[in-house]
């Protein structure tokens, strides 16, 4: 088994011992609504390693390898959790990377429904090289789901947010699934709250299945709009004009180091900027202002106040290593600094 350092975090502190500031001021305490439902159409083992310099042709002698569950709405459920959230996590596991895979979610105290597919679960790595601090980051396909599969999948998706007013699905499509099966999906869930992160054909459908909140990067708002996109006006002037034209409610576009670009339907553009932190590594980040954004929701915040949170969550992510998440306390600290334009 694979070390998983959430796990061994996870194993030091109770979830009532995670982020404690965030139970002491009831705009931010932990409502007591159903969990976030988080459904990951594609996980992925996260597997992390350094090396001093990244050379062909050597043989490359790496640091212990490090193991953390992955891909986008599983890491959306642990950075929930740890922000004191009551979360499920909804994924297909199969095959050696998928029983370490449970079991690292299992260790962390992060509750699952498991469906079982025949094709194992795919790797994620990601390499530091230490003499310059550059990151490689491996991506690998996920597997074939057969339709039977996707149905199963579907309909466990479904089940498990019956009851749930915030439902986040994140992160890109294996193969066997298409592009419609998100848009069935929608359709099905009773969520107040969509929100979804993922990218190409489903990020389309996304946005025409009127979701209460889509999160393109700018380079996927411009392959959505069809134009480059060299200047931040230019982003939000793509941005507010997909808010007005399309079904969905929002668009929250990300800009790394920038923060964020938020439009909303008929409504003035929204800036938010992220505090300048040293960045130790981008995993993850993404996904961390996508939690904090849904426990900013679940808790019944404002779009923007609940934005700010994922920006700040977002932030924090950075200043973890290797495929790392956020720390409640470090959300917490910059919070305060994210500014809204």
């Amino acid at each position: 088994m694979l070390p998983g350092r959430g796990a061994e975090e996870k194993s030091r502190r109770s979830r009532a011992e995670v982020g404690p500031a965030w139970h002491s001021d009831p705009v931010n305490s932990p409502s007591d609504a159903a969990p976030i439902v988080t459904i990951t159409f594609n996980p992925a083992l996260d597997l992390s390693s350094s090396v001093d310099v990244v050379a062909p042709h050597h043989k490359l002698r790496c640091s212990a390898l490090a193991g953390d569950p992955g891909g986008g709405g599983i890491n959306v459920s642990r950075v929930c959790a740890r922000l004191g959230e009551e979360t499920l996590a909804v994924l297909p596991v199969g095959g050696g990377f998928g029983t370490q895979l449970s079991a690292l979610l299992d260790a962390e105290g992060v509750p699952a429904r498991f469906v079982p597919i025949a094709e194992p679960t795919r790797p994620s790595v990601t390499i530091a090289e230490g003499s310059t601090g550059h990151q490689f980051r491996f991506v690998f396909p996920g597997p074939d789901l057969t339709d039977d599969e996707v149905a199963a999948f579907l309909e466990a998706s479904i089940e498990a947010a019956n009851d749930s007013r915030c439902v986040v699905i994140s992160g890109s499509m294996p193969g066997g699934v298409p592009a419609s099966a998100l848009t069935d999906l929608v359709a099905k869930l009773p969520a107040a709250h969509i929100i979804v992160d993922t990218s190409g054909d489903a990020l389309a459908a996304a946005l025409d299945a009127g979701v209460h909140l889509v999160k393109p990067s700018a380079r996927e708002l411009a392959g959505l709009v069809g134009r480059t996109l060299r200047t931040e006006d230019e982003v939000e002037e793509a941005a507010q004009t997909l808010a007005n034209e399309s079904p969905v409610h929002a668009l929250l576009v990300s800009i790394g180091a920038g923060g964020a670009i938020l439009a909303v339907d008929d409504e003035p553009i929204i800036r938010l900027r992220a505090p300048t932190v040293q960045v130790h590594s981008a995993v993850g980040a993404g996904d961390s202002m996508v939690a904090g954004i849904a426990c900013g929701l679940q808790r019944g915040q404002e779009l923007v106040d609940a934005v700010r949170l994922g920006v700040a969550a977002g932030t924090a992510a950075v200043l973890s290593e290797g495929t790392q998440l956020c720390s409640a306390d470090d959300v917490e600290r910059l919070l305060d600094r994210v500014t809204v334009d």
